[in-house]
């Protein structure tokens, strides 16, 4: 029931907003007439086409647990800077499962498979965006589909974790299924259900990062839930956020780096992080600073970062991932580690 609640907390957030708006807008990159989009046939999503005309780099834009088409936003804005962008939901819409559980994998790469048969797309310009959940999720479809050529991975985690369940009932599964075989994943320790008891308690907003921070504790687990981001066929960004007080996506995007680094990943991955910046950060606005989120029994859900730090981290992260998608992506000699 508790990872229900916070699923529907932050679903409740990521529906009040339409996200980028001027945060996404760099000097590197002007932004063309409105973008045209529509529901996508194929799978389940939208895809947004670019005013501007040719065969387009192409962007499939991954949303986290909130689940449904909640990334279709974020499409049009990658649209109207010059991509051919795809929102791919994976949970939570008609024909798709009603959790986050033992997700395939394939549900992306099928809508890959979609993507690149466009002749409004160049195939050989494929990038991946997701965002929380969604990042891991990025990650992990990168890690076997070598049509990816780049991976912009948004306060992620580069190994599966348990499921978000709906009840108390829910069994323990993976996040992710690959081959219809569940993935190894990390699972939840008693920690969480503390630190939410201690919130109730103490009607103090209820923070996760404590309960994740426990149960990375098992290096066991941690190690066969790693993705094989070594297979990925171009250079990974990611996104981190200092004051994440959803999961330490700080020293998980480090963690994913150092693994690229040990394993001689022949590209120029980085991190950028924002040290004090939340969870949401790059959705920010000064109106809606993403700080924390309603959350039922009167409790706020904490995010992170304050309303100055996660403006200012938005506003210093997006051009940075522009760059990042604009640049060649090809392989350095070497191991690239950091740029």
């Amino acid at each position: 029931m508790f990872a229900r609640l916070v699923s529907s907390a932050l679903a409740l957030l990521l529906a009040a907003t339409s996200p980028l708006a001027a945060a996404a807008q760099s000097d590197e990159a002007a932004p063309t007439a409105a973008p045209s989009c529509a529901k996508a046939v194929a799978f389940v999503g939208t895809i947004c086409t670019p005013a501007i005309g040719g065969r387009r780099p192409a962007i499939v834009v991954l949303g986290g647990s909130e689940g449904g088409d909640s990334a279709a936003p974020l499409a049009q804005d990658f649209a109207k800077y010059g991509s051919v962008a795809a929102s791919v939901a994976y949970f939570g819409a008609p024909g798709l499962p009603p959790a986050l559980a033992e997700i395939p994998v394939e549900t992306i790469t099928r809508a890959i498979d979609d993507l690149v048969r466009r002749d409004d797309v160049d195939p050989a310009r494929l990038a991946i965006f997701g965002i929380s959940k969604g990042g891991e999720l990025a990650l992990l479809t990168a890690s076997g589909d070598a049509r990816i050529g780049k991976v912009v991975a948004v306060v992620p985690s580069p190994y599966a974790w348990q499921s978000v369940p709906r009840g108390a009932g829910d069994p323990a599964v993976s996040s992710w299924t690959r081959g219809g075989k569940q993935l190894p994943y990390v699972p939840y320790t008693e920690a969480i259900g503390r630190t939410y008891a201690e919130a109730l308690r103490r009607r103090i907003p209820l923070a996760l990062r404590a309960g994740y921070a426990d149960a990375s504790k098992d290096a066991g687990a941690v190690d066969r839930a790693m993705f094989p981001l070594e297979r990925i066929a171009g250079p990974v960004l990611f996104v981190a956020a200092g004051d994440d007080q959803i999961w330490d996506s700080a020293a998980q995007s480090a963690r994913g780096l150092a693994y690229l680094s040990a394993h001689h990943h022949p590209y120029r991955d980085a991190i950028v992080e924002e040290p004090h910046a939340g969870h949401l950060f790059l959705l920010a606005t000064p109106e809606r600073p993403f700080t924390d989120a309603p959350f039922r029994g009167g409790l706020r859900l904490a995010l992170g970062g304050t309303a100055e730090a996660n403006v200012v981290a938005a506003g210093d992260a997006w051009p940075k991932i522009a760059a990042f998608l604009e640049s060649a992506g090809g392989a350095v000699s070497g191991n690239a580690g950091r740029p």
